[in-house]
């Protein structure tokens, strides 16, 4: 009877990582993340997030209690408040020549919440005139807008991003040394914007990408 030699250890050691590895590469990539209905992003109360707004009528747009989590990995403690114009390439493309450093007189305002009791936070903006960061008086008075981003990828987590869609958002403050928990947000629009008024827009909360 003849018997067949014993592969070395080695050798055997080897096929089975050849097969792991071609195990691993026959695994399909992960799906993309679903994007939201208008109802469930509505409903989310976890930066990030969004809402639907509008920048054409003088008052309160923005009324909204949130929670925020810990920042997570690759994003600074510093949280961005702004809005967001979705649209075609030509919308956006309007809405940035409308708005991107130029006059949108509002009230931002910010509160800690901790049970029933509400402490107003200290927010900043970017002033384009000296080309740094302000503290925001404690009426929280915004005089722009300004083409700047809040880190992109837990957005498109969050299904918060639609690869149909386009995007350009725009700061109005920030809230440095963010600490997790609950918060309220205001902002009032200080004049009529008839200009702005078929500009699609969202209020958007979220984290700073953390420079590389």
């Amino acid at each position: 009877m003849h018997i067949a030699p014993v592969p070395p250890l080695r050798t055997v050691a080897l096929a089975i990582a050849l097969l792991m590895l071609l195990g691993c590469a026959a695994q399909p990539p992960p799906p993309p993340p679903k994007v939201l209905t208008a109802e469930e992003a509505a409903a989310r109360t976890v930066v990030p997030l969004t809402r639907p707004i509008a920048l054409d009528k003088a008052g309160q747009i923005v009324d909204l209690e949130f929670e925020l989590p810990p920042a997570g990995a690759d994003l600074t403690a510093e949280v961005w408040i702004g809005v967001r114009v979705v649209g075609d390439a030509e919308a956006v493309s309007s809405a940035e020549s409308l708005l991107n450093g130029k006059k949108l007189l509002a009230k931002v305002r910010l509160f800690g919440k901790h049970e029933d009791v509400e402490e107003l936070l200290p927010l900043t903006r970017y002033d384009t005139v000296i080309r740094r960061d302000v503290l925001l008086d404690s009426e929280g008075f915004v005089p722009q807008a300004v083409a700047m981003s809040p880190a992109t990828w837990p957005l498109e987590s969050a299904g918060l991003i639609s690869p149909t869609s386009r995007y350009r958002p725009l700061s109005l403050a920030f809230l440095s040394n963010a600490k997790p928990g609950r918060y309220r947000l205001s902002i009032e629009l200080l004049e009529d914007r008839s200009d702005l008024k078929n500009l699609n827009v969202e209020l958007l909360i979220g984290y700073m990408a953390r420079s590389k």
